[in-house]
């Protein structure tokens, strides 16, 4: 309750306004390890020809909740960065905040439009405001995917990557009873386990009823899948990170510690240096009978902040289209994982692949199927119901509550946050079903 209390404390900051900022443009990041690497390179790059005084100054402040707090204490006390980095969640609050100005109005005024096809579709959807104006540069972005060892699941009778949930459970089993003894390893996180799942199977985490946004995650196949998860675990067929050697999933899965894994597309980064030719990387998978949807994005965007001068925007501009530019594009997910955001960048890859990764994966998983595009999720104050989804779920996993009494209380917790929310901007918030503009 503390971490939500804290996290509500500094979203509620957002409407101040800030004064006008004189010290040098910056920029600011999350990320640790590859991704962080690349970013400070791509930073370098952009500023290896410029003069002292007109380059961009890049500072990585640490997670995205660290990253966020910190833009949020910075731009009320005047002395915010002019572009940051802010993960998917927090696209809600900062589009209500007030403390944005939208980057495709930036770009235009430089005279550095996004063409109509700049960036891949479902990236558009769900950095756009109601308008269907681009809010915010997508930036790190990736998808959950199923990842698995060929050698492994053969040895225990299985021959495809599961497609359904039927079938992981089979696999589950088949490898324990091959002597396995970590079946499938994951970050337990809502971000895959509650929303990315829910969209590849079709389902809304969140509805309109009566006028007004509510979650809806306690019924359907999300509760469904969520009481297959605690009775898999009671067997002992899933592992989670932090039961791992060191708390590093993707890495228990890379050394062949772990036969499969649910996770980001990001996490072929850390497979990068052991990749062996026995991974498969396929969708998420659904209950059989059900059609697939596309999966939502995840991962992060670039934000422009107000209260910068005119010469610090024009230096934000020219980053965001260095940024875009097809080598850099290329060159950052290969190092990182996450996928290219622009659709010229996405066809060279897909072209140019020599097999199928986690990236290829990912950005099959995020396409449009049947024209029917998943929504982006626009609550408010996701953070907060992914922390009480969490704490909720953890406690049914390890016993101490049924996993219904638990989706039943997260719901309901959640929900009384969303209505906080609506009374603080006072205007309906955008729902699953309300479509953004192209």
């Amino acid at each position: 309750m503390r971490a939500i209390n804290k996290i509500l404390s500094v979203l509620a900051l957002l409407p101040l306004a800030a004064q006008t900022l004189a010290a040098p443009a910056e920029f600011w990041y999350s990320h640790s390890g590859a991704a962080a690497a690349a970013i400070a390179d791509l930073c370098k790059s952009f500023n290896a020809q410029r003069e002292e005084g007109d380059r961009l100054h890049c500072i990585r402040q640490g997670t995205y909740e660290q990253t966020l707090q910190k833009t949020v204490a910075a731009y009320r006390a005047g002395i915010g960065p002019a572009l940051v980095e802010i993960y998917d969640v927090a696209t809600p609050d900062m589009l209500q905040g007030g403390a944005t100005q939208s980057v495709e109005t930036l770009m235009a005024d430089h005279q550095r439009a996004y063409a109509g096809d700049t960036f891949l579709p479902a990236l558009r959807r769900y950095y756009a405001d109601d308008h269907g104006v681009l809010a915010a540069q997508p930036f790190a972005a990736s998808t959950a995917v199923l990842y698995t060892h060929r050698n492994a699941l053969a040895a225990a009778g299985i021959y495809q990557p599961p497609a359904t949930w039927e079938a992981f459970a089979t696999a589950l089993r088949a490898l324990k009873k091959n002597g396995h003894a970590c079946p499938v390893v994951t970050q337990f996180a809502p971000w895959i386990w509650l929303e990315q799942i829910s969209a590849a199977q079709g389902t809304e985490v969140a509805t309109r009823v009566d006028g007004t946004v509510r979650y809806q995650f306690d019924k359907g196949p999300h509760a469904r899948l969520m009481n297959d998860l605690a009775r898999w675990t009671a067997e002992g067929l899933v592992r989670y990170e932090d039961s791992t050697r060191g708390g590093q999933q993707a890495r228990a899965f890379a050394t062949d510690d772990c036969a499969m894994l649910v996770d980001s597309t990001g996490a072929w980064s850390v497979m990068h240096g052991e990749l062996q030719s026995d991974i498969d990387v396929t969708p998420l998978p659904v209950y059989a009978g059900t059609a697939r949807s596309s999966n939502v994005p995840g991962g992060s965007s670039l934000w422009v902040m107000r209260g910068h001068s005119a010469r610090d925007y024009r230096l934000v501009s020219e980053f965001l289209a260095f940024v875009l530019l097809p080598e850099n594009q290329l060159t950052f997910s290969a190092r990182t994982g996450y996928l290219p955001v622009t659709q010229a960048a996405a066809t060279t890859l897909q072209s140019s692949a020599h097999r199928p990764s986690a990236v290829t994966a990912g950005l099959a998983a995020l396409n449009d199927i049947e024209g029917q595009p998943s929504m982006p999720l626009r609550c408010g104050f996701i953070t907060l119901m992914r922390l009480i989804w969490l704490q909720e779920m953890e406690n049914a996993l390890a016993g101490r509550q049924s996993v219904d009494h638990a989706l039943h209380q997260s719901t309901l917790r959640a929900n009384e946050l969303l209505s906080l929310f609506q009374q603080m901007h006072r205007t309906p918030t955008s729902t699953p079903s309300d479509k953004a503009k192209p």
